[in-house]
């Protein structure tokens, strides 16, 4: 099973995101904050998936993206910034970052699903 770290502040953002990605084939894990996030990847193996916030109340977004990608297997996670609107200047710094895409919030199954099918192919069920 792929495995996603979705990182929001916001704990309901968290759990529809969670139950979502489960249906998508995932298993999900969460962090309200950068700090949380990056002790959860510290304690096991690279993420096949990172949603996070675009605004992180403990660390700038663009500096956790960095952040995921150096770690060991970083280069091949996927990463998707999640934002309330698009923000020209957020976009282009997570881009930089290293994100590889965005995702809009408030989000449901089919447009998170549409954004996740990009970079995985579905599971035969």
């Amino acid at each position: 099973m792929r495995t996603c770290l979705i990182v929001d502040e916001s704990s309901v953002i968290r759990k529809v995101a969670s139950r979502i990605l489960f249906q998508l084939g995932f298993e999900a894990q969460s962090a309200a904050n950068a700090t949380e996030a990056l002790v959860l990847l510290s304690a096991g193996h690279p993420f096949d998936l990172v949603v996070t916030a675009s605004a992180l109340p403990d660390m700038a977004a663009d500096e956790f993206v960095r952040t995921v990608r150096a770690r060991a297997g970083g280069r091949q996670t996927v990463i998707l910034g999640s934002l309330v609107e698009a923000n020209l200047g957020q976009m282009t710094r997570l881009k930089r970052a290293g994100a590889n895409g965005f995702v809009y919030k408030p989000f449901d199954r089919a447009s998170l699903s549409g954004w996740v099918d990009a970079y995985f192919e579905r599971a035969a069920a």
